[in-house]
């Protein structure tokens, strides 16, 4: 789990995108909710996220698709990805996933986790999310241009600190239920979440 701290190089970060984008206010780009599950579940769980978060990938990776299985496909429950990326790097890969047609971002968010260490490390990172953008179905050109969004990327930016005056987030991943009823942070197991959600279901019943 990344503990969100002081730290200058997040710190540097986020004061250097809001320098240079000084308009960053209500009138940016609105980002539309990209949900997983029926728009009706009766939980709601908003999940904070860095595309650079090891944890988040592993949440993806071997938490999630048997959450899918129990809550998510059975309409129970439905999930709704928050950005907040911790590095310029995480905000890129952020930027590119909000370009991608509707029916493709969350498989582009699983792909991307499910390469992290190999997109992460490459010595063009811009190009090899770009790379994994087309086999998504978005253009090469539609791809460059997300990345210089300047609109999009200050909306990012402030999905970010919503989050954090809202729900005082910490750390990453951090799961908010039913618009704060319940709260679960970091690299938590299938169980973890399966007691809160039953727990939760019961009690509308």
């Amino acid at each position: 789990m990344r503990i969100l701290k002081l730290i200058v190089t997040v710190a540097a970060f986020v004061g250097f995108l809001v320098w240079a984008n000084p308009t960053l206010r209500a009138e940016t780009t609105q980002i539309p909710d990209r949900i997983m599950g029926n728009i009706n579940a009766p939980i709601t769980v908003l999940e904070y996220v860095s595309m650079t978060c090891s944890h988040c990938a592993e949440f993806y990776k071997d938490t999630l698709p048997e959450l899918k299985k129990r809550y998510v496909e059975t309409g129970k429950v439905r999930f709704i990805l928050r950005d907040f990326p911790l590095d310029g790097v995480a905000l890129k890969a952020s930027t590119i996933a909000r370009c991608m047609p509707e029916e493709q971002f969350y498989p582009f968010i699983s792909v991307l986790y499910g390469n992290m260490a190999q997109w992460i490390s490459s010595t063009d990172p811009d190009k090899t999310l770009i790379q994994y953008a087309k086999l998504g179905g978005l253009s090469e050109e539609k791809a460059k241009t997300c990345l210089n969004d300047t609109k999009l990327i200050d909306a990012i930016v402030a999905e970010r600190t919503d989050g954090t005056k809202k729900y005082d987030i910490q750390a990453t991943p951090t799961f908010i239920i039913n618009d704060g009823a319940e709260k679960i942070m970091g690299g938590r197991k299938i169980e973890d979440f399966a007691a809160v959600f039953d727990r939760m279901l019961a009690a509308k019943h």
